[in-house]
């Protein structure tokens, strides 16, 4: 495994693209985001998740966020890329291909245990140029009470159960056995094993979208594109307040 190497803080990164091509691959992260979404609101089995409470992002090699969905949730979003992060320094050279990451720890960037976040690395050949990743909030993640909303709980341990980073796909394979893990401590098993998999399979839905644009494009200009576009975010709110400092 490799990453692709840039800058890894937005406002580092010389433009390199002319702005007919920055504002198409912009909106085209949008749209890839926003099919992965979408394919979770279509498959997902939680009436919590089908009421959206989820948020997806595609991050870049480093795990810094490059685009969030076009109807995602702020608390969602602004710790994605921690969760990325973690992944990214627990696993190191141990990311492969057909790798999916479960993770929903608050210390390494979750928010809630309910919230659990599915990650996956995209590959062109053996470097990683991106990962595609949604966090979506589960209706029963165990703990004392039903919905796992305990106000009377005085230590995280009643509150559900807490996933580090670990692999559900391994190289494609399907781990059965860390699946059950989760989800048979969990009140529902059946409908949280659906959302593991609507979830898992909707960043596959982002890999596809970002490799035909590699596809067309090449991987330096996306790559080249996703520095930029973080480069954007700043200089676009600094633009609309004259007096705001980045």
């Amino acid at each position: 495994m490799s990453t692709t190497e840039h800058a890894p803080h937005a406002g580092h990164h010389e433009r390199t693209l002319d702005p007919v091509t920055f504002e198409v691959l912009k909106n085209a992260f949008t749209t890839s985001v926003d099919l992965m979404s979408e394919q979770i609101l279509r498959t997902c089995y939680s009436f919590v998740i089908y009421c959206r409470d989820f948020s997806s992002a595609l991050c870049d090699a480093q795990g810094n966020t490059v685009m969030q969905g076009s109807q995602d949730i702020a608390v969602h979003v602004g710790t994605l890329h921690f969760q990325c992060k973690a992944v990214i320094e627990y696993f190191g050279d141990d990311i492969n291909p057909g790798d999916v990451f479960a993770i929903n720890d608050p210390y390494r960037g979750g928010t809630h245990f309910n919230d659990i976040s599915f990650i996956r690395p995209v590959f062109v050949g053996d470097e990683i140029i991106g990962f595609a990743q949604n966090k979506g909030h589960w209706a029963d993640v165990g703990g004392t009470v039903p919905g796992s909303f305990d106000v009377t709980a005085k230590e995280h341990f009643g509150e559900g159960l807490r996933i580090p980073a670990l692999k559900i796909w391994d190289r494609g394979v399907f781990r059965h056995d860390v699946a059950q893990l989760i989800v048979q401590n969990t009140r529902s098993p059946f409908v949280g094993l659906g959302d593991l998999h609507a979830q898992s399979e909707a960043t596959a839905v982002c890999e596809r979208e970002l490799l035909r644009l590699v596809d067309r494009y090449g991987k330096d200009t996306i790559v080249a594109a996703m520095a930029e576009v973080q480069d954007y975010a700043p200089a676009h709110v600094a633009g609309k307040c004259p007096h705001w400092r980045g």
